[in-house]
């Protein structure tokens, strides 16, 4: 019987500290800040300037 408790405290243990492994992981890698991002300016569309322009060349 005194095995038998070893090995089920033995367990135990391992089941114990595989949870508190897995939780801060998962912890970790939520607390991690975010990567910056690059930023696209946004400009106007030029294709009614290029129809305009060809429209003037072909006149």
């Amino acid at each position: 019987m005194k095995n038998l408790r070893k090995i089920i405290a033995f367990f135990a243990m391992i089941f114990i500290a595989g949870i508190y492994l897995a939780v801060r992981t998962v912890n970790t890698s939520l607390q991690q800040k975010e990567t910056p991002k690059e930023t696209v300016e946004i400009q106007k569309d030029t294709t009614y300037l290029l129809k305009s322009e060809k429209k003037i060349k072909t006149v």
